[in-house]
C-alpha cells in the first residue's frame, strides 16, 4: 500500500509543479503581450497626432492671409512639426516627409508674409501631404 500512495503523492507534486511553471510562463508571456500592446498604442497615438499637426500646418499656409494670423497661428504649428520630426527618427521615410511637408508650409507661409509668389509650393504641398499620410498609413499597417 505505502508504493501506491508514494507514487499518486510523485504524481501529484509533479502535476503541481507542472502546473506552476505553465502559470508563470503564460504570466510572463501575458504581461510581454499587454507591454508589446501599450507601446503599440501610444506609437498610433503619436502618429495620429502627427497626422492632425500636419492637417493644421496644411490648413494654416493655405488658408490664412493676414501675416499676423499667419505668424500666430503657424508658428506653435511648425515647433510641433519640427519636433515631430525628431521624435520620428525611427522611421526614416516618415521623417522626411515631415520635414518636405514642413519646409513646403514654410515656404507658403513666408510668401505670404512677403507677399511673394507661392504657387509652385501650393502645388507641390497637397502631393506633400498625401505622401505623409501614405506614409503615416503604411507604418501603422492602416490600409
Amino acid at each position: 500500500m505505502f508504493g501506491k500512495e508514494l507514487i499518486t503523492l510523485i504524481a501529484a507534486v509533479i502535476a503541481a509543479i507542472t502546473s506552476i511553471t505553465g502559470l508563470i510562463l503564460n504570466s510572463k508571456l501575458l504581461i510581454n503581450r499587454e507591454k508589446r500592446m501599450l507601446l503599440w498604442q501610444k506609437e498610433l497615438d503619436r502618429i495620429f497626432e502627427l497626422e492632425e499637426i500636419a492637417g493644421t500646418a496644411v490648413e494654416i499656409a493655405t488658408m490664412h492671409k493676414d501675416s499676423d494670423r499667419l505668424t500666430k497661428y503657424f508658428l506653435p504649428t511648425y515647433d510641433k512639426l519640427d519636433e515631430a520630426s525628431g521624435r520620428f527618427a525611427r522611421y526614416p521615410e516618415l521623417q522626411n516627409a515631415i520635414r518636405n511637408l514642413l519646409n513646403l508650409c514654410a515656404a507658403i507661409v513666408d510668401a505670404k508674409i512677403n507677399h511673394h509668389d507661392h504657387k509652385e509650393e501650393n502645388l507641390k504641398l497637397s502631393d506633400s501631404y498625401r505622401t505623409l499620410i501614405n506614409i503615416c498609413d503604411k507604418t501603422i499597417g492602416r490600409p
